[in-house]
């Protein structure tokens, strides 16, 4: 999760445009990578799953 970021920013750094394909697939990376460490973190506590999400996916705030 913590390295997700930085591929976003390297992407950039490349040349990716932002809202390209490479970058689009970026974010939606680093998006599943912070879903999976919310999961991890919240077994780790011991409390139940998030019952609403609270930020758009990709797809979702284009339209």
């Amino acid at each position: 999760m913590f390295h997700s970021p930085r591929r976003v920013c390297d992407g950039y750094v490349d040349g990716a445009a932002v809202g390209s394909p490479e970058d689009r697939a970026r974010w939606e990376a680093r998006g599943e990578a912070a879903a999976e460490t919310r999961k991890l973190v919240r077994e780790d506590l011991g409390v139940g799953p998030l019952t609403e999400r609270h930020s758009p996916l990709l797809d979702e705030s284009a339209s």
